[in-house]
Parts: C-alpha cells; sequence; structure tokens
C-alpha cells in the first residue's frame, strides 16, 4: 500500500513535496543528517511547496542540525520558524520547546 501513496504521489507536486519530505526523514532516522539537509533545504526553496511543508522541512533541518551538534545553524532555524507567521500553531510552539532545549544544552 506505502509503495502505490508514494507512486500516485508522483502525479501532484504536494505529493511529489511529500515524497521528498518523506525521503529526507528516512535519511535522518538512518544517521544521514547531511543528506537530510540537503533535501529539506530543497524543500524549502521550492516555489510550489505548501507554507506548511516549509514549515516542517525548516523544523526538521534544524533537528538534523542539532543531531550533529551545529547548534548555531539549528538554533538559527528555529528561530526563523518562530518568526514565521503563516505556520501552524503546534509546529510553532514545537520549534519554541526545541529552542529551548538546545540553549539548555549549550550552557550546560
Amino acid at each position: 500500500m506505502e509503495f502505490l501513496k508514494r507512486l500516485q504521489n508522483w502525479f501532484s507536486r504536494a505529493g511529489r513535496d511529500e515524497n521528498l519530505m518523506s525521503k529526507a526523514m528516512t535519511l535522518a532516522n538512518e544517521k544521514q543528517p547531511e543528506e537530510a539537509i540537503k533535501l529539506y533545504t530543497e524543500l524549502m526553496r521550492s516555489t510550489t511547496a505548501s507554507s506548511e511543508t516549509k514549515a516542517r522541512a525548516l523544523f526538521n533541518r534544524a533537528l538534523a542540525h542539532s543531531s550533529r551538534k551545529d547548534d548555531t545553524q539549528a538554533v538559527a532555524d528555529l528561530k526563523q520558524l518562530t518568526a514565521m507567521t503563516d505556520i501552524p500553531e503546534n509546529v510553532r510552539n514545537a520549534a519554541r520547546t526545541q529552542l529551548v532545549r538546545i540553549q539548555n544544552r549549550s550552557v550546560a
């Protein structure tokens, strides 16, 4: 069933974005954050991706940077995300929470 959904997604831009997001998340979970970051960045630069997709990509990119101990870039991504106006409140709250975690980690 998953294969059919992915195949079906290739016929719409939103579907292709979702496939790219899924691939990036898989790479991040497989301990390949550098490759995941490239895909998240590609999604964020897309002219056709929805603001929600871009917000998810930015949040996930921040997590990937954090996993690499690149707290400077992770904090920059999270601050950018919290400044965005057209994102779901739950994404904004998750970004704020993650920002506090990274800042506390840096202090400790």
